[in-house]
This record gives C-alpha cells, structure tokens and sequence, in this order.
C-alpha cells in the first residue's frame, strides 16, 4: 500500500510518494555466526583430542583470522603444552559454523597466509616434513581452500605425509 504526503514549501505543493517495504538496497546482511570465543568454545567442548599425540586441544588460537560473517574463515589450534614441532589443526569456519578441520590429519609447522586470505578463501603454508624449527624457513606448501557452491574446497594438492 502507497501513501502520498503533500508538503507545501514556498508556495509550491509536491506529492512525495512513500514505499510500501524495503528496497532491494536494504536487504538484510546474510546471517552471522557467534564470536570467536564462542565458536571455539563449541569445538573445545566437543572434548576432541589430537589423534596424534592423544593430546586435548589448546584453549587458545595459534593465529586466526576467523570472521563470523566470512564465507570461509579459520582458526589454528595446538596442543595443550606444546613445543614448536607440535601439531597444528586449522578448524574452518562458514559464516561461524564449524565445518571440521582443514586436513585429517594435523600438520606441524602450519601457518595462516594472512595476506592471500580473506571473505571466501584461507590460504594455509605447510613446512616440509623433516625441516628444522630454529632454521630460516625451508620448502613449503601453499594450500587455498575456498568456499565454492555450499561447500569448501580444496584447490591446491596437500603436503606429502
């Protein structure tokens, strides 16, 4: 249903019509998830432990860059008393709904790309199995994971095991 307002301004009369609902640039922004402390209190709650060394998670991020309202967002997570060879799961989130873990199996020396990141894409850098943690950075693998039709994908091959 339509309304008119009249307003009279200097002598002169306008009709203003007024809409009925919202216009398509007012659409509502797409759903967001909890906050990051809540979602990983979620998967810490789940009481899940690392296969590897049967060790229960940290309770705090390795590095992140986790955004409830990202089509792809993740947060990387240790094992409680960790050592810099420890493993590191990255845990990948839609719109602050876990979806599980980047990889099955959680590698060590694994790092959030930062700056190849963002709205869509988590792009993570495994070091080479066997490389030194005190020496400069050695061979790694850039691996992409998008967010692509409902789903996340995998665009890039995973580091050997």
């Amino acid at each position: 249903m339509r309304h008119t307002i009249v307003a009279a301004v200097a002598g002169a009369v306008a009709c203003v019509p007024l809409a009925a609902g919202p216009t398509a640039a007012a659409q509502p922004a797409p759903e967001c998830g909890p906050d990051q402390a809540t979602a990983l209190q979620t998967f810490l709650a789940q009481k899940v432990q690392e296969p590897q060394t049967e060790q229960p998670w940290a309770g705090a991020p390795v590095d992140t860059n986790y955004d409830p309202c990202a089509d792809l967002s993740t947060i990387l997570l240790t094992v409680e008393k960790a050592t810099a060879s420890s493993p590191v799961q990255a845990l990948m989130f839609h719109r602050g709904a876990y979806l599980g873990p980047a990889t099955w199996k959680a590698y060590e020396f694994t790092t959030l790309d930062k700056a190849r990141s963002g709205g869509d894409t988590v792009v993570l850098n495994y070091m080479a199995p066997g490389e030194c943690n005190a020496c400069p950075p050695g061979a790694t693998t850039s691996v992409r994971f998008q967010w692509r039709g409902g789903h996340m994908e995998t665009l890039d091959p995973l580091p050997a095991v």
